[in-house]
């Protein structure tokens, strides 16, 4: 039994987020299909994370275990024939029996794409915005929004969750028309990452005060704005 670790590419615009759905198109249902053609085996692929709906992936890492012996190079072609042009195994390797993609990733970083220009090019990969927000009051939020700190009004959780959260990094850069956000954390509440370039975009549009980001985090809030899906790629998992 061989412990398998994939690095993924996906265009998430016409699959139903990563997570197996019964009659839906999903990533992790894809990939799980094709290895099960290949191999025989009733495969069970475990994502770093689990992007929704329309989220895309440049670095999104999965492991599998097999009894199948096929080479490397022959799996990964054998993948890739069986799987839709929007969906890429880059890479395939051998890892220790007990490494898990999901509770072995020390941080995932996610990148998210604004343009100020009206492309019918981009429009897949991006969040067009008509008014454009002041990124030096953006990048004022990254102090208050960083650190390990309890991000419930920033994303979709029930109760039940826990929704302490560590922000290591972030950033915000304007080049031209486009505005590039990246944001590294040990773990990510479902549509947090939305929820947190949402409310950048509303503090550098005025919608809400720069000096009440702390009161954010304090009380139960309900006008946090979610930035879409389509401007939202998983880059790189760090283990």
């Amino acid at each position: 039994m061989r412990n398998l670790s994939m690095i993924i590419e996906y265009d998430g615009t016409r699959f139903f987020g990563w997570q197996y759905q019964p009659n839906k198109r999903t990533v992790q249902g894809e990939l799980q299909a094709a290895l099960r053609k290949i191999t025989g085996d009733d495969i069970k692929l475990t994502g770093a994370g689990r992007t929704d709906q329309g989220v895309h992936a440049l670095g999104q890492v999965a492991n599998f275990r097999t009894e199948s012996q096929l080479p490397l190079l022959s799996l990964k072609k054998g993948i890739n024939s069986l799987v839709g042009d929007d969906l890429h195994v880059k890479d395939i390797t051998v890892v220790p029996d007990d490494f898990n993609s999901r509770f072995n990733a020390k941080t995932k970083v996610y990148h998210y794409y604004i343009t100020l220009e009206p492309s019918p090019f981009r429009l897949r990969y991006y969040w067009y915005l008509k008014q454009a927000p002041d990124v030096e009051k953006m990048q004022r939020t990254i102090p208050h929004l960083t650190g390990q700190k309890d991000f419930k009004n920033f994303s979709v959780s029930n109760g039940s969750d826990n929704t302490v959260c560590k922000v290591v990094d972030m950033s915000v850069a304007q080049e031209d028309n486009q505005i590039l956000i990246k944001i590294e954390g040990n773990r990510f509440l479902r549509k947090m990452v939305r929820g947190i370039v949402g409310f950048m975009v509303d503090i550098g549009r005025g919608r809400l005060p720069i000096d009440d980001i702390e009161g954010h985090f304090e009380t139960t809030r309900r006008d946090i704005n979610f930035a879409p899906p389509q401007g939202l790629f998983l880059a790189t998992v760090k283990y």
